[in-house]
């Protein structure tokens, strides 16, 4: 254990374990998920393995989180003290919709009535807004007209 001072000038610890992380590793990250998401669990066994020293690749390779996502853990954990924003998965992440922006669109052509399958559905988004749409696409926007629809009605 040796200390060291960070940008900021305050004192840390550091660590330096030299047990096996491989057979802990996926169990902790097992119980963790009961807990909270799978995003969360892999950050808090990263976290864990960074203030014990070790290296990026080795902790991409136990968590299966990806490179980048574990060097701006470790930056922002020398950067600031343990906070909530730790814990936090932000907005934005992920990919946006393919319908995004014409979802009104095309709410109003299926409350026209003329679609009835998942099928239909998918064939319209490609032939009138020009998506390649898979059937579960269909799905999941009708499923959301569905509920949009029950809103209004209340």
């Amino acid at each position: 254990m040796q200390k060291y001072k960070t940008k900021i000038g305050r004192q840390r610890i550091q660590y330096s374990y030299t047990g096996e992380f491989d057979a802990w590793v996926p169990a902790t990250m097992q119980f963790l998920g009961t807990l909270m998401p799978p995003t969360l669990s892999k950050r808090a066994v990263a976290m864990l393995l960074l203030v014990a020293g070790m290296g990026n690749e080795k902790i991409v390779s136990l968590t299966g989180m990806c490179i980048r996502s574990v060097r701006a853990l470790r930056k922002t954990m020398e950067e600031q003290e343990p906070t909530s924003e730790l814990f936090a998965i932000k907005p934005g992440s992920g990919r946006k919709r393919k319908t995004d922006g014409i979802e009104e669109q095309v709410w109003a052509e299926l409350d026209t009535g003329k679609y009835r399958t998942h099928k239909a559905v998918a064939d319209m988004l490609k032939e009138k807004f020009g998506i390649d749409a898979s059937v579960n696409l269909a799905a999941r926007l009708m499923k959301r007209w569905k509920s949009a629809r029950e809103k209004n009605a209340e």
